[in-house]
């Protein structure tokens, strides 16, 4: 399970960092930093990040599931994709 976690942590970093982070150059992101409160990710940047993950790592994922809790950080991508296989 450790692979797989930091495999996910890795590839949604590189995704940010590609889609988001470009435009703020001055921020070093941490896994557990919250992407809305600091300005990194808007709404529809949230909508862009909700369908990579379901995308990239095929699960379905509701729309109770789409909340800040569940995609508001590396580490709780990582952790929602990881329940989501478990269940599986």
């Amino acid at each position: 399970m450790t692979d797989g976690n930091s495999d996910i942590r890795k590839d949604m970093r590189a995704f940010i960092e590609e889609n988001f982070l470009y435009l703020r150059p001055d921020v070093e992101l941490s896994d557990g930093d919250d992407f809305l409160a600091l300005g990194i990710i808007d709404s529809l940047g949230f909508v862009e990040l909700v369908e990579e993950v379901q995308s990239r790592y095929a699960i379905a994922i509701d729309d109770v599931e789409i909340t800040e809790e569940n995609f508001g950080s590396i580490d709780a991508i990582t952790g929602f994709v990881e329940g989501k296989r478990a269940a599986a």
